[in-house]
């Protein structure tokens, strides 16, 4: 199992928070819950997303609690309406109540960082005939540098970011970085200047 689970804050004022055990089994649900639908068990039982199958002996071993206590625990998450308990005489299905809506609602597709930047790559690239390609290249390397941990690129962190005003600000700086580095440039010139002249 892969991946990361959401908590809502309000597991703190309804009793699953005060009892450190129940605590622990309904986070082992909502962590052993299926994704999506699977039908891969050694009972051959279709599961639904928010499901999953066990056994008491199983659970115990797993939760490391005694079988009665996990037994109890389940009744009790099943009580307060978090869980839904269906037995046979082989197996448990536990199905986690809202899974769907809290664990899968809000979760949005992920798009590779290297699709991401061959994307912003070539929204920049319809500039080509207003700006050089090098000034381009350059606007493109800037901002799609990466955050440390590789998920982000820098104008992914900015508030709000639009490709035209964005390059024409980098063109309207570049300009004026390069006026100022040719008065630099002709400043010096004139003072070595000054002190042949004036040797």
């Amino acid at each position: 199992m892969t991946g990361w689970i959401k908590l809502h804050r309000k597991i703190l004022d309804n009793g699953v928070f005060a009892d450190a055990e129940l605590l622990k089994i309904y986070l082992w649900c909502i962590l052993k819950a299926n994704r999506k639908e699977a039908i891969k068990n050694v009972y051959n039982a279709k599961l639904k997303q928010g499901q999953f199958l066990t056994g008491r002996v199983s659970a115990s071993e797993e939760l490391y609690i005694k079988p009665s206590s996990v037994h109890n625990r389940l009744k009790r998450l099943q009580d307060m309406g978090y869980i839904k308990l269906k037995s046979t005489n082989k197996y448990t299905i536990i199905t986690v109540v809202k899974f769907k809506q809290y664990q899968v609602g809000e979760e949005q597709p992920k798009i590779n960082i290297e699709l991401r930047q061959v994307k912003f790559t070539s929204d920049a690239g319809q500039y080509f005939e207003k700006y050089t390609n090098d000034m381009i290249k350059e606007f493109v390397q800037y901002w799609t540098e990466p955050n440390p941990s590789n998920t982000k690129m820098r104008f992914e962190l900015q508030k709000t970011f639009d490709i035209g005003r964005r390059l024409a600000n980098w063109y309207k700086n570049s300009n004026n970085f390069k006026s100022k580095e040719k008065s630099n440039i002709l400043d010096t010139w004139q003072e070595a200047r000054n002190i042949i002249n004036n040797g």
